[in-house]
């Protein structure tokens, strides 16, 4: 595709996009905290809560004005799952020392990306089991999710059991039933602003043609 066939960006599309994604992921900002800071972890909510806003951030940032790719970053909603309910809730290990762990963690990915075994493993993973990976994270949140609202409780036969629907319960079905008019204020309050912003456009080039 030449250059010339490349839409340019616009303000009114640039809007859409930025708050539709800001409202798709915005509830990474409490989640995540929640997630961290389980009971037993010895992490604070508030300190994890302005971890996470300052890395979504500044990585979305340097994604744009750096990679210049239109792409959100923020803390993955799976290994948070994992780095607390296994490494620190079940092996025991110290939140600073499994902190210590995803850094190095992440130094050895940055190694790998600068190489062709990134790529090597990417492409030798089935795309079935990228599916069925993807798929299982998000019934494992969603079971997260369930269980921290109330609505299913751990019992010793069959192990899940409908929980109490107390007040928990009852502001996560009502949040859940609410969700998709955020996203469509979103769409109209960017519409507006990028239709505004044409009228004073189309304006000032008059005045200055004039």
């Amino acid at each position: 595709m030449s250059s010339s066939e490349i839409a340019k960006p616009n303000l009114r599309t640039e809007a859409i996009a930025g708050i539709t994604t800001f409202f798709t992921m915005a509830y990474i900002v409490v989640v995540n905290p929640s997630i961290l800071s389980t009971p037993g972890t010895g992490m604070a909510f508030s300190g994890v809560l302005t971890a996470t806003v300052l890395v979504c951030f500044v990585m979305t940032l340097f994604m744009g004005l750096y990679a210049k790719l239109p792409f959100a970053v923020a803390p993955g909603m799976g290994i948070n799952a994992y780095f607390t309910f296994t490494i620190i809730l079940t092996q025991k290990v110290w939140w600073q020392v499994a902190l210590g762990i995803v850094f190095w963690a992440g130094v050895l990915f940055l190694i790998i990306s600068v190489t062709p075994v990134r790529e090597t493993i990417a492409k030798a993973i089935p795309t079935e089991l990228r599916l069925g990976t993807a798929a299982g994270i998000g019934i494992f949140l969603t079971f997260i999710g369930l269980k921290n609202a109330g609505l299913i409780a751990a019992d010793p036969v069959t192990f899940v059991k409908l929980g109490t629907l107390g007040v928990p319960a009852l502001l996560t079905i009502m949040a859940t039933a609410i969700s998709p008019y955020p996203r469509q204020v979103a769409k109209s309050t960017a519409a507006t602003i990028g239709s505004q912003w044409a009228k004073i456009r189309r304006v000032g080039v008059a005045s200055c043609s004039k």
